[in-house]
Order: structure tokens, then sequence, then C-alpha cells
């Protein structure tokens, strides 16, 4: 073999053809010849692997045998974990190259092999935290049967320590080096609040990295509780950039409100609204992205800190934002921006009409008048174009039933936001005032379907714009509210009103408002029951009502909490498939955005 080598004598691995007979050295007693074989063997195992190979068990037997010396066992693992690394088992190889020490295993040369383990490393942290993190949390059910073997090793037998000591000198190094993304990356998989904290700050806040951090957190990071630790992180690195910027203040708003911190978000747009001119059209801009979101009562609490903050400079400034945010300025652009712009066609309605008319009256005529009313109201949706139906009132007015119901509600559809004609042109339809003449306008049981139908409308044109104005959302509400107490004789008109109710008091999460709509649910009708059920879920959105981690407000938390426990029981024992189901959308809507909180 050494004629083979050709004068080559500098690269051993040109030298060794074979290692059988350094492998054969490995079974002699005296340690000097088996040191002597390691290195030999750890100079050509990147070429002879396949043959090292065979004695994978004499060389992991060497490196943990305590009697001889470390750097011998040390050189044994570096030697056995190269094998592995070729037999593509990199978890295996990394924890033997743990067992090598740093002289052999240095992350930082960037070799396929160290890549290779590296990447293996990163992988079994992640995967070693997320099952920690989950032991932690007693909630999760079966955390605890295989809690037992968590005592600081994994499956292939590396400590925690040392998988840890290996990620956090990796990501030191990737901050030194600058690539501060691929760190954050890291701590963002690791769920690791601290470091993240630290690589943010190292990188002197980068406003390009926060930017990345925020996306990564809201789009990748898929445990909710560390996202709201990630989210403060980011918010408070966020917070020291705005002395130097405003710019920072867009995302901020966008953290806070995650956070769901309004008093924080109120103190944002105090501080812009203070500024100069173009800060305050920002803090106006940013008002009105807040209302965009949906969350009517988020936007409420900022609009009720700010009213404690005005000053008396720039008044008009402080009206503004209370109309943007509470007064249904939004809504109002909205309303007008569809109304001008509409180009619905009313040729389309002339020409279904006219052909459903041909077909003639029959049973089937019925289903299809229903859909051309619906059609219609698609067709309008929020333009306040109801000139077709008032042109053929008596072709509206075949509705019979439910289809008298959807037909009547679906006026709600076509004025959406129209709050200020709202009663107005409802009043044809709406149910006698309870409490008045005779007998207390007693409702009747039967029929009630254009009454049910224009309380629904009601609550579609109030609640359809998350920016519509509170207060007279409020006072919809209120009217629906006794409308609500008043039809308990009636399913169709309950049916009505609560749905209207849950739409103009969404996420108001008020007892007095639950607690009315439990009511309509314990008369045990299917048909109110129902829409009691999905209501009751519009009134509680995204509290996370029944779970322990919910955002109620402290008023009324305890007897909400112990309804919700209600509810459930209630939709074990009754016999309605309608209640079931209202039931179920309503806890789902109360658990909305909870994730896995819920």
């Amino acid at each position: 073999s050494m004629s083979s080598g050709g004068g080559h004598d500098s690269a051993p691995s040109d030298v060794v053809a074979t290692a059988s007979g350094w492998i054969a050295l490995l079974q002699e007693p005296e340690p000097a010849l088996k040191s002597h074989a390691l290195n030999k063997l750890l100079e050509c195992v990147d070429t002879l692997w396949h043959e090292v190979a065979e004695s994978l068990p004499d060389l992991e037997a060497i490196s943990e045998d305590l009697d001889l010396p470390l750097p011998m066992r040390q050189t044994a693992a570096a030697v056995a974990s190269r094998v592995f690394f070729h037999l593509e088992e990199p978890s295996q190889a990394l924890r033997l190259a743990l067992e090598a020490g740093e002289q052999h295993f240095d992350p930082q040369t960037k070799t396929p092999y160290v890549e290779s383990l590296i990447t293996a490393a990163l992988d079994a942290y992640i995967q070693e935290r997320k099952r920690l993190l989950q032991d932690e949390d007693p909630i999760k059910e079966g955390g605890g049967a295989n809690s037992g073997k968590a005592s600081g090793t994994n499956e292939i037998g590396i400590s925690m320590e040392q998988l840890q000591g290996m990620v956090y000198r990796l990501l030191d190094a990737c901050c030194e080096e600058g690539r501060y993304d691929h760190a954050l990356g890291i701590a963002l998989e690791a769920q690791e609040t601290d470091k993240l904290n630290g690589i943010l700050m190292a990188s002197g806040p980068d406003t390009k990295l926060l930017k990345y951090a925020l996306n990564a957190s809201i789009k990748v990071v898929s445990s909710k509780s560390f996202r709201q630790e990630a989210l403060a992180v980011i918010a408070e690195c966020l917070s020291k950039q705005l002395g130097t910027g405003k710019v920072a203040s867009v995302d901020l708003i966008i953290v806070y409100q995650l956070l769901g911190k309004a008093d924080s978000v109120a103190e944002v747009l105090g501080t812009l609204l203070k500024g100069s001119e173009e800060d305050a059209l920002l803090g106006f801009q940013l008002c009105f992205d807040l209302v965009d979101s949906g969350d009517q009562a988020f936007a409420t609490k900022v609009a009720d800190v700010l009213k404690s903050m005005a000053t008396e400079e720039h008044p008009d400034r402080w009206s503004q934002v209370a109309r943007v945010l509470t007064g249904g300025f939004s809504s109002e652009l909205a309303l007008s921006f569809l109304h001008k712009q509409s180009h619905a066609d009313r040729l389309i309605m002339e020409n279904l009409k006219k052909s459903l008319e041909e077909r003639g009256s029959g049973g089937r005529s019925s289903l299809l008048h229903n859909s051309a009313v619906m059609t219609h109201a698609y067709l309008y949706a929020g333009t306040t174009n109801d000139s077709f139906l008032r042109d053929y009132l008596d072709w509206m007015k075949k509705a019979s039933n439910w289809a008298k119901f959807s037909a009547t509600a679906s006026l709600g559809v076509i004025h959406a936001g129209h709050i200020t004609e709202a009663m107005h042109l409802l009043q044809p339809y709406l149910p006698a005032n309870p409490g008045e003449g005779d007998g207390g306008g007693a409702v009747s049981p039967s029929g009630g379907y254009a009454e049910g139908g224009s309380l629904y409308a009601l609550g579609l044109i109030h609640g359809s714009h998350s920016g519509s104005s509170a207060e007279k959302r409020k006072e919809t509400a209120d009217f629906l509210r006794t409308h609500l107490r008043a039809s308990h004789a009636n399913e169709v008109i309950s049916h009505g009103a609560a749905l209207g109710v849950g739409l103009t008091s969404m996420g108001s999460a008020e007892l007095a408002i639950v607690n009315e709509l439990k009511e309509v649910l314990d008369t045990d009708s299917a048909v109110a029951g129902e829409a009691a059920g999905i209501a009751i879920g519009m009134v509680l959105v995204g509290t996370g009502a029944g779970s322990p981690h919910n955002s109620l407000p402290s008023q009324g938390k305890e007897e909400i909490m112990e309804l919700v426990l209600e509810l459930k029981n209630y939709a074990r024992e009754t016999q309605h498939e309608k209640i079931i189901r209202g039931i179920a959308i309503g806890l789902a809507l109360m658990q909305y955005q909870q994730e896995e909180n819920a």
C-alpha cells in the first residue's frame, strides 16, 4: 500500500488505503497503542468510515471507559461521532461530538459535519424546550405520564445542560457576527424570552429586526402564551425607540392591541396628538386602523382613557379622535362611499323577477322568491338603495313564515351602517312597544316573522360595521333588549331580538345582557334558544370566558364563568339540536383568538 501513495507522504489519507491495521490495535490492552491508533483513525475516518463502522461498539466502549485518560476517551468519541455522521445518524453523532469536547468539535468551523450537527442540536433543543414547557403547564392533560423521563436527558441521551450550553454559544456567535435574524429565529422557535430580549437589545434595537420579530411573533409563533411574552419584549424595545422617531408608534400600537393594553395604546396616541401637525395626522390614521380592526370593546376602552388625557390646546384634535373611535365617523365614510359608488344593475333584478313570475305560482316558487330577495340584498348590500323593493312592495310581501323573516332582515343588509334612518325605515315592521295600550301590547304566540326580522335588521344596521356610533349602538341595544324581555311568548320575535342584541352588544361582556339572553335559553324553545346561544357568544366574543385565561371585566366575572358552565351542561341535557348548535357556536365565539388557552 505504501507504493500506491506515489510519494504523497504528507497526507495520511492518501497512504492508508485500509484502516484494518489501526482497528486491530484497538484490541490491544496497552493504552499508548490504543491512543496512537485512535489518532490515526481520526485522520482517515472521513474516507474509510465504512471500515471503522464495524468497530463502533469498541469505540463507544473506549469513550465510556472511565479508567482511560480523558483525551483518549474524547478522541474515541470524535471518531465514533464522525462515523455516525457518515451513516446519516446526526443525533447519535451529536451526542458523541458533545462528549468529544470543543477541540474536536468547534461550532465555528463551517464543514458539512459541523453544520449537520448544529442543525441536529437546534432541532433537539427546540423539541426539548417544547416538551419541558408542556410538562410545566398543568392544564395540558397527558403531560404527567411521560414527565418522569424529563429529568435532564432526552431520548438520544444528551443532557439538556449540554444542549443548552451549545445553543447559547451559537446564539452569542451569531450576534457577534451580526447575524441577528438567525439568532432571533432560534430564540423564537425555542421560546426563549430572555434570549429574545438579549438579541434585540444587542442589535441596539434595530428597526428592521424589530419588524421581523413582530411579524414572526404574529405569524410563526404557535403558542399564544409565549407570543404574549415575546410581544411584551418587542413592545419594550419599540417604546425605547419612540424618543428618536414617531414611526415606531405604528408597530407599538399593533403590539399593545395584541396584548390587550388599552391604556398603553391611549398613551401612545395621546403623545402623538400633543405633538406636531404631522404627529397628530399619524395619530388619526392609527385611530382609523384601530376601529377597522373590528374590536369595538377595545376601541371604546381606548377612547375612555383618551378622554381623561385631553388638554386645553388643540381641542379640535381631541374631539376628532373621539369621533373616529366611538362617534361612527369611519362608518359614515364607508356608507357614503358605498352609496355613491354603487354600480349594481337594476336590470338583473327586473329580469330575475320576471323569469320567476313566468314559472308560475307553485309550491316551489316560495323558495325561488326567497332566493331572489336574498340576491337583491347582496346586490345592494350597504348601499342604502332599496328603490327596487319600494317599487315592488307587493312582490316582496309574497314571502311568508321564515322567508318573511329573512326578507325583512334583508333590509338590514341593504342599509348596513345607515344608523340615522334605521328606526324610520323599519317602523312599519317593528313589533308594538311593550307596555303600550291594550293589555301591555301582548305578543301573540304565532306569527311575528316580519317583527322578528325587523329586530334582526336593526342589529345588522348597527352591528355590521365596527366603526358605527357607540351612542346609537347603545340606544338600539337598549331598545332591542326591551323587546327581548317582552318576547318570550313568541319564539320568532325572540330569535330576531336575540340576534340583534348580540350584534349591537358585540364584545361588551356585560353581565346584564348575558343574563337576559340566558333567560331566553331557559324558555327551552329551539328557535329562540339557538339565537340566544349564538348571541351570548357575540356579547362575550374573544374574552375567553369559561377558561382560566380570560379577559373578562372584574365586575361580574364569576357570574359569567358560572353561566358558561351552565351553558355547557345545558347543551348536554337539552333535546333540541338547534340549541346544542347555537351554544356550540357561542362557546366557539367566546374562545375566539384564545388558541391553546381554549
